[in-house]
């Protein structure tokens, strides 16, 4: 056993090998759930690849949108560009900088911010001066994006399982099960 720290003055040498058990057992839960955690990712990812997105987007999406990384801003501005033109929430001008036809308006940007971080669940912060007409936007937009998000999630998840379902009996050498009494031809 190794010698005991500060905090374990009060531990008996008898029980220090308790003590290093808690400590043992702690870490050990926290590598499971760790490693549970990681396979969910990997589940969620492999998903999200089968319904046509790609894994690093993704990936690079969730990194810039929760950094705190001030270099990332230049990253993050470009995510938040590609993901508001994937959401049709913006138009996009192939790199032109020059384009001048259908820029975003200030507050236009400000809207698809707001309803990007409501649809995503980031936190309810505008960063826009409190009480201002952009704060107001910003507000309702990500509750827009919080609504659209909450009516529709359980949905978009039915009908992704009935086609991924209906997907599966295709590829399936099985007969689908009859819908009428499977003893009816017998009884006749």
């Amino acid at each position: 056993m190794t010698t005991a720290g500060h905090n374990s003055g009060t531990v008996s040498q008898e029980d220090l090998d308790v003590l290093w058990a808690i400590h043992t057992r702690n870490v050990r839960m926290e590598k499971e759930a760790a490693k549970a955690a990681n396979d969910r990712m990997k589940a969620h990812l492999a998903d999200a690849k089968n319904d046509g997105f790609d894994r690093k987007e993704v990936l690079d999406y969730v990194d810039v949108m929760t950094s705190d990384d001030q270099k990332k801003h230049l990253d993050k501005f470009n995510m938040m560009k590609r993901n508001r033109i994937r959401l049709g929430l913006i138009h996009d001008h192939g790199g032109d900088l020059l384009a001048r036809d259908d820029r975003a308006a200030r507050l236009q940007l400000i809207d698809a911010d707001g309803y990007e971080a409501g649809l995503n669940g980031l936190d309810r912060v505008s960063r826009q001066a409190a009480g201002s007409d952009e704060d107001r936007v910003w507000l309702d937009a990500y509750q827009r994006g919080q609504n659209k998000y909450g009516e529709n999630w359980q949905r978009v998840m039915e009908e992704k399982i009935a086609r991924q379902k209906a997907a599966d009996q295709a590829n399936s050498k099985e007969e689908p099960p009859s819908d009428g009494d499977p003893f009816a031809e017998a009884a006749e």
